[in-house]
């Protein structure tokens, strides 16, 4: 009889010692992978700069600088930034990347050449935004900004050659004006996502003009980006990631943005990673199937976007159609919709996409004037990491 008892009782603790590494792998498997929520924003910088670039000389392209710097007071960014504000605030991204976070100055009397570059502060979109978004109770701190183009002209903003000063007061100048363009990643304080390590570069590849055919200009882009972890906890897995924000070149033959794309996967680029990898930003191309509407045909702008997918691997797990109102949204827009895709949010490996969606692509929602928050809309996409 005891025997017996004392077979059984070893029985059972055997069978015991096989429940608990069962037990420990059950509960390891019963923790959630973390979710996080990212959003790529162009802010639009608030005018076309094609006719300075295109300008076949000086007085023009003075006379350009002006519409611009007309056009960009226009596009009243203070009231863009309260509507831009809202959007985040609802969307309540863990990281933001931003694009054409602009930087205007001017200087008066225009002294354009002379080496006092323009310092008075026009807009500084970067801080009108982050005001807006502390109203919003949305609190962002920048994690890494970059300058990347950086252009003075003197500009005739009233087209009255009689009023102009300075050297170039034949034709018109009233002041100096410069554009400063910036990339920028925001994080939300009090999120989950905590980042380190912020990084930058600009491209290589760049579209190069002769400025009224005299002055030679490099239209400066890049890169920013940040190395991201989620902190594990109870019934959470920890994940760490690399979140990388980008704006390819606009204006130029398209090679030249596929040529930077590739910068972006080759040795030494940001995307090169064995981390999880979150890529978005505005990329100026799309596939055939981002398509909506007649325009976006140029030959060669799938060019970006097919380096990134197809050759690169990585996945497109954004939403569709986020492009483009007119510049200084001229007149009223009506019922105008976007038509096509180049804002994009992407990972590498795949993952799994809970929601997507694009924020101010209704053009009812608008501000004094009937400006609407960018003419880009924004791209909001909830991935799961793993």
């Amino acid at each position: 009889m005891r025997t017996r008892v004392l077979t059984l009782a070893l029985f059972a603790i055997a069978a015991a010692a096989m429940l608990i590494p069962a037990v420990g792998t059950a509960a390891k498997k019963g923790k959630k992978d973390p979710k996080i929520t990212v959003m790529s924003r162009n802010l639009y910088l608030g005018a076309d700069l094609g006719p300075a670039i295109s300008a076949p000389d000086l007085p023009s392209a003075i006379d350009a600088a002006g519409d611009i710097v007309n056009d960009v007071d226009a596009s009243n960014f203070p009231a863009r930034a309260k509507l831009l504000a809202k959007e985040i605030a609802k969307a309540k991204p863990d990281l933001l990347g931003l694009q054409e976070v602009a930087l205007w100055r001017d200087a008066t009397p225009p002294d354009y050449p002379a080496e006092t570059p323009a310092t008075n502060v026009r807009y500084d979109f970067l801080a009108l935004l982050q005001k807006q978004l502390k109203k919003k109770d949305a609190k962002y701190k920048v994690a890494v900004v970059q300058d990347e183009f950086d252009q003075e002209l003197p500009a005739d903003t009233d087209h009255n050659d009689a009023t102009g000063s300075g050297p170039f007061k034949g034709s018109g100048a009233d002041i100096d004006g410069r554009l400063t363009m910036r990339d920028a990643i925001l994080v939300r304080k009090g999120s989950k996502v905590k980042v380190s390590k912020p990084d930058m570069g600009h491209f290589e590849n760049t579209y190069d003009v002769n400025l009224a055919g005299l002055l030679p200009i490099s239209v400066d882009r890049g890169w920013v980006s940040v190395e991201a972890k989620v902190k594990g906890k109870k019934k959470t897995h920890s994940a760490k990631f690399r979140f990388v924000n980008t704006h390819l070149e606009a204006f130029g033959d398209p090679q030249i943005r596929e040529d930077q794309a590739r910068e972006l996967f080759a040795k030494g680029g940001p995307l090169k990673t064995k981390k999880q990898l979150v890529f978005l930003g505005d990329i100026n191309s799309g596939s055939k199937k981002d398509r909506i509407g007649p325009g976006y045909t140029t030959p060669g702008d799938e060019g970006a976007y097919n380096a990134l997918v197809k050759d690169f691997g990585i996945t497109n797990l954004g939403a569709r159609q986020t492009c483009c109102y007119p510049d200084v949204f001229e007149s009223i827009i009506g019922d105008y919709r976007f038509d096509h895709t180049v804002d994009h949010v992407m990972a590498k490996p795949k993952l799994k996409q809970i929601d997507a969606y694009v924020t101010g692509d209704d053009p009812s929602v608008n501000g004094p004037g009937g400006v609407v928050a960018s003419d880009h809309g924004g791209v909001v996409s909830k991935l799961k990491l793993k």
